[in-house]
């Protein structure tokens, strides 16, 4: 679960810094790839895509697994393969006029929700298994009023890891990843703005 939140929050930077850059250099190689003898270098192009898509989405399902039933994860993992197709056919429709930077900062919120979840839920693995320590077992409890049992709790602790009753660290983790990836975000964004103003 940590090791698949550390591949998301790399995502979610490098989305951010290439947004733009990917849609130009994926436009650029496609018409070099029509324009020539290149039939080969257009599916190469498409399967690196795809292939790095679907590490990402097996780490995703494997760290799910751990989380949820074998059936759940079958179910969330079919959704989330036809999701997948009728966004693919909608951007296939309206790629055109799809702003890919804007597409991106979505996708990048949703990341940070499910890598917070794999963070916080990794902690509380470490804790059963004794490896941290539980300074406060419950923050506060909830369950009655939104269980993790129920349809909407469990769909909630499978996508985002949410924990009705969560102990302190738990909670911290949580919070504590959205503050880091803001602080982040604002550095890259002040980074970013100084090289743009120092082009000539």
């Amino acid at each position: 679960m940590l090791l698949t939140a550390g591949v998301l929050t790399w995502m979610i930077f490098w989305m951010q810094d290439q947004g733009r850059q990917v849609q130009l250099g994926l436009e650029r190689d496609a018409r070099e790839a029509i324009s020539g003898s290149g039939a080969r270098m257009l599916f190469g192009l498409s399967f690196v895509a795809v292939l790095r898509e679907g590490i990402e989405t097996a780490l995703f399902l494997t760290a799910a697994a751990f989380r949820a039933t074998t059936g759940q994860t079958l179910i969330g993992g079919a959704l989330g393969l036809l999701a997948a197709v009728v966004l693919g056919w909608a951007i296939f429709a309206g790629g055109r006029q799809l702003d890919i930077r804007g597409f991106f900062r979505v996708t990048g919120f949703l990341l940070i929700l499910f890598a917070a979840g794999l963070l916080a839920h990794g902690v509380h693995e470490l804790q059963e298994a004794a490896l941290l320590p539980v300074i406060v077992e419950h923050v506060w409890d909830i369950n009655p009023v939104l269980s993790e049992k129920s349809v909407v709790g469990s769909l909630l602790k499978a996508l985002f890891g949410y924990n009705g009753n969560p102990s302190l660290l738990e909670a911290v983790s949580y919070v504590g990843y959205f503050a880091a990836i803001w602080m982040v975000g604002q550095r890259n964004r002040r980074t970013s703005a100084q090289i743009a103003s120092a082009a000539p």
